[in-house]
């Protein structure tokens, strides 16, 4: 077996397995992307075009007519996803037979590799940090107010004038909201690790 070989067998299995729903399509591409980050390496434009196939609904649509309402069933693009999975892998697939394997950029110098792993290490947290706290301000804000903020922080102002526009407007919404967003930032258990 050569080493293309090994991974033609994985690539071909994605493509008979079931997708049916969007709980089965995100399991699909965790599968995929598992695949993908050992023949492309990690931030891949595959891994990329794996996770711009996105699963969308549409609800039904009720009409009136002489002979009372008509309600026609709501759909999604499922049958499209599965469609533009499958093509992905055949264009994986066709890409190793053509070319072989791509060569991965890999550090032979030990401390560049521990910098390497720090830097991620750091930058996962960063992105579950910042989470925490859009997740802490989402739960206390209505649907305009993050409107309000979005636009001060699109806005090209200095950063200091930015700052202080968003403590103004935080503070027009009313102290609790201010005070909640903190202690839903400050007892959230990833903070801890937990």
């Amino acid at each position: 077996m050569n080493e293309i070989d090994k991974y033609l067998e994985p690539l071909e299995s994605l493509k008979e397995q079931k997708i049916e729903d969007k709980y089965e399509l995100d399991s699909w591409k965790a599968n995929a992307i598992n695949i993908i980050v050992r023949i492309y390496g990690n931030d891949s434009k595959q891994e990329a075009q794996i996770n711009n196939v996105k699963y969308s609904s549409f609800g039904g649509i009720s009409v009136g007519g002489p002979n009372g309402m008509y309600h026609s069933p709501s759909s999604n693009n499922i049958s499209s996803c599965k469609k533009q999975c499958n093509q992905l892998v055949d264009g994986i697939i066709n890409d190793l037979k053509s070319f072989g394997l791509p060569k991965l950029n890999e550090s032979k110098d030990d401390s560049k590799g521990i910098n390497i792993a720090i830097n991620q290490t750091q930058s996962v947290k960063q992105k579950v940090s910042l989470n925490i706290i859009l997740d802490a301000i989402q739960d206390e804000l209505t649907g305009k107010q993050l409107k309000e903020l979005q636009n001060i922080i699109e806005n090209e102002d200095k950063p200091d004038n930015k700052k202080k526009k968003i403590v103004e407007k935080i503070k027009s919404f009313g102290a609790d909201v201010a005070t909640n967003i903190i202690a839903g930032i400050l007892t959230n258990p990833a903070i801890y690790g937990g």
